[in-house]
């Protein structure tokens, strides 16, 4: 029997849950003046990475504060490079006064080589909401999450009716 509690103990350590570890990027645009928007991506978790955004046709990038020896502009495609830092703003500027376009984007964080979509961030009145992608990475565990103990503790429980019938 104490060989099933130190395996439910052990469980529970390690199945942390996975909000602890959550990793990615998350956008925040608001509205500086008529038609031109401040954008802030925040980074999470994330020491070494590369940010793309893509803007809509109808958004017209302006600058940024991030070092312009890290940005890469390619038509309406941006890529940021992000050593050591938690957040990156840069400006755009819509052609029409009420902007119905999201922008998209992707992170790859190079250390643990995990990536996912850039989440949140609508711009501000008279326009649709943008669908906030999620933020946790692809291809990476950080935990085992609630369902891995759930299940380990059923089989545990099943392990223990069965040896007491």
């Amino acid at each position: 029997m104490k060989a099933y509690i130190t395996l439910l103990l052990t469980l529970a350590i390690f199945a942390s849950p996975p909000g602890l570890c959550d990793t990615g990027v998350d956008r925040t645009i608001s509205e500086v003046s008529a038609n031109e928007y401040e954008v802030t991506l925040t980074m999470d978790n994330i020491t070494i990475c590369g940010i793309t955004e893509t803007l809509p046709d109808d958004l017209t990038y302006l600058g940024t504060t991030h070092p312009l020896d890290a940005v890469r502009v390619s038509g309406q495609d941006l890529s940021f490079a992000v050593i050591n830092e938690t957040s990156i703003t840069y400006q755009v500027k819509s052609s029409t006064h009420d902007a119905q376009t999201a922008i998209t984007g992707i992170w790859i964080d190079l250390l643990s080589n995990s990536e996912g979509a850039v989440g949140g961030g609508a711009l501000p009145t008279g326009t649709k909401d943008q669908t906030s992608a999620g933020t946790e990475p692809s291809g990476s565990t950080p935990g085992f999450g609630s369902d891995m103990l759930i299940v380990a503790m059923m089989f545990a429980a099943l392990i223990c009716m069965r040896r007491r019938s």
